[in-house]
């Protein structure tokens, strides 16, 4: 009988054994850190604490040290000016021991770099590749691989995972256009795909008009979608799991032994987490920084990371700015362990008249109109966020065939909709289809800044 799990020991242990071992290995991992790194001895003696002077795990979700990108950044100038490499003060091993390199867009700054040891490859192939066992790929199975190729983490993290785990990655990349994308498609016939949800939307959009087929047709039976919410709201896997006639599985992860991904639960359950021996996921308040309370089964926060045997560049208490739901209790599905579900960026928020949003909310309530409207959608800010002066302006595409008389009352319905589900009234403009500027390649935009 096959195997339910890529690492049947590792992702069946009971929560007790799991805490046991998430525990020694952070004992071990603090005490790395702490005679390895400038940095992290800084951060220990700034507060007067030794890592050995903590007990437990809630002792640990109390420390007063935070990484950040902003301190990222700082650290890795220091590191290209005074040590010569640019992985920051934090690099624990030394930089001869680097095998890999990653980086960031830098599209709002400087790009902050990642560096892998050789161990450090194998614990992200590991635990990639017990997502991509639970999305039903096998060895031996062909994976279209159309994220991004470049520098990104989304590119060779996950074509090494396929080498690893018997896969055969076809490395065509969304760079290299929707055309190459779809001939390479039709001519390999893969079981999976690899991409951002948006590119999988231009997908389905695009194949009738360029291949003269459906996306249906191009053989893809499970589609992994990363990098950007879409995979998790209902509207939007729907519209995937029809287009494609595929499965559709939500999926993040790809530094620091950080991996989860959804089921196939017919409701999204969130993303199950399988990396808990290799990564320590905690939730805090976002402004107070203080653990949130999930005796109850879970709570809401942003997400920090720990590594627990990352060697390089290791998170450490490491808040990006994410804010998720951590969920403890069983999923209905029956698999093992915690679950998340992302709700937005925290430099995304926006409050009008006191009530909180998250773009990726009013994304769902948008997809949820298609095809009378397209799904590219701008929130319009005339001035810096959180606080938004209402009504939240928005600019909304009108989907193909709608004609001139359905337009405005359209605009009226899902303004409604908007209200009744999220508390707020948008104003929205509709637009034409196309009309939106945007690149397929990479992540949505849904917010124009106008200052």
């Amino acid at each position: 009988m096959e195997k339910k799990f890529w690492n049947e020991a590792a992702e069946n242990m009971s929560r007790d054994e799991l805490s046991d071992l998430q525990w020694k290995k952070l004992t071990r991992q603090m005490d790395y850190i702490y005679n390895s790194s400038s940095y992290f001895k800084r951060q220990f003696d700034d507060i007067d604490l030794h890592p050995n002077d903590l007990r437990n795990i809630e002792e640990f979700r109390e420390l007063p040290i935070f990484m950040d990108k902003q301190s990222d950044r700082e650290t890795q100038e220091i590191s290209r000016e005074k040590l010569g490499h640019p992985f920051g003060e934090y690099l624990c091993a030394s930089p001869r021991d680097v095998r890999a390199i990653h980086s960031t867009s830098g599209t709002t700054g400087v790009p902050v770099f990642e560096a892998f040891t050789q161990h450090d490859i194998f614990v992200q192939n590991e635990v990639v590749a017990r997502t991509f066992w639970r999305a039903g790929l096998r060895p031996g199975d062909y994976v279209l691989h159309v994220s991004g190729l470049s520098m990104w983490l989304g590119g060779m993290v996950p074509m090494r995972a396929y080498e690893y785990m018997g896969l055969a990655g076809i490395p065509v990349g969304a760079e290299s256009g929707i055309s190459r994308v779809l001939d390479t498609a039709k001519l390999v016939k893969a079981k999976g795909m690899f991409c951002i949800p948006s590119f999988a939307e231009y997908i389905i959009r695009k194949t009738p008009e360029i291949a003269g087929l459906a996306a249906s047709d191009l053989g893809i039976r499970i589609v992994i979608a990363v990098g950007e919410p879409g995979a998790g709201i209902p509207e939007t896997r729907k519209k995937l799991q029809e287009g494609f006639g595929a499965k559709i599985f939500d999926s993040t992860g790809g530094i620091w032994g950080f991996a989860a991904i959804s089921c196939d639960c017919e409701d999204y359950q969130g993303m199950h987490l399988v990396c808990e021996d290799y990564h320590y996921l905690d939730i805090v308040d976002p402004a107070t920084k203080k653990p949130v309370d999930m005796s109850a089964g879970g709570g809401i926060g942003e997400m920090v990371h720990t590594a627990l045997e990352w060697e390089a560049g290791p998170a450490f208490r490491y808040a990006l700015g994410d804010v998720i739901e951590l969920m403890t209790q069983t999923c209905t599905c029956g698999m093992p362990g915690m679950r998340m579900k992302y709700k937005g960026r925290i430099d995304d928020l926006l409050i009008v008249k006191g009530v909180n949003v998250f773009p990726a909310a009013v994304k769902g309530v948008i997809d949820s109109f298609i095809p009378k409207v397209t799904g590219e959608m701008r929130i319009v800010l005339t001035t810096p966020p959180p606080r938004v002066d209402p009504p939240l302006r928005m600019k909304l595409e009108y989907g193909h065939g709608v004609g001139k008389h359905e337009r405005q009352a359209l605009a009226r319905t899902i303004e409604n909709e908007i209200s009744a589900r999220l508390r707020i009234r948008p104003a929205i403009e509709m637009v034409p289809p196309d009309t939106l500027e945007k690149d397929p390649s990479k992540k949505a935009r849904l917010i124009e800044k106008k200052f």
